[in-house]
């Protein structure tokens, strides 16, 4: 009896370990994060709330790399805080990025204002079209100054991240006997 109480207490505890600890968050997987991003004086520059997850393939590129690095040590189905320096998000502004264009027919249609922000669509070598901020900071009858720089460059980023869902990819053994099965 004093066994089948033991084994019974070894099963319950590999099971609750098993549901604890969720699906490992690997590259590949697929992750479902509701989240509030603030900068150091307490600014949200960006949430879920009121909106769907964000959903994102691991190691794919689609987030800031310490973003993922961070969301992975948090785990499936908890909740955890932590801060990505300007270093290893957005960088601190360029100089380089500040530029003067003339105003010319290219702006013709474009209502300018300083402060504005305007995008620009810019094709990358996967064929992804990216669009691109840019910051209206001087205006004349002339010129038209712009900032280039991501709007976050220079500031640190505070996350507070619940990790909803974790979709693990399927190992290319378990696909391939998937593939037997099915034309067998």
């Amino acid at each position: 009896m004093k066994q089948l109480k033991l084994l019974m207490t070894m099963v319950l505890a590999f099971a609750v370990t098993a549901c604890a600890t969720g699906p490992k968050i690997s590259t590949g997987s697929v992750v479902k994060v509701e989240y509030k991003g603030t900068l150091k004086d307490g600014t949200v520059f960006d949430t879920t709330d009121g909106k769907a997850p964000l959903s994102f393939l691991m190691g794919s590129g689609q987030v800031l790399p310490k973003f993922e690095e961070n969301v992975a040590k948090i785990g499936a189905g908890k909740t955890g805080k932590f801060t990505i320096k300007a270093a290893d998000a957005y960088r601190a502004p360029d100089p380089e990025k500040v530029r003067t264009y003339p105003r010319n027919e290219s702006f013709k249609d474009v209502e300018l204002k300083e402060g504005i922000v305007l995008f620009a669509n810019t094709k990358l070598p996967n064929g992804q079209v990216q669009q691109r901020p840019m910051k209206v900071i001087k205006l004349t009858d002339e010129e038209v100054t712009m900032d280039l720089n991501h709007p976050l460059a220079g500031q640190d980023l505070t996350f507070e991240v619940k990790v909803i869902d974790v979709t693990e990819p399927q190992s290319t053994a378990s696909s391939e006997e998937a593939k037997t099965d099915e034309a067998a």
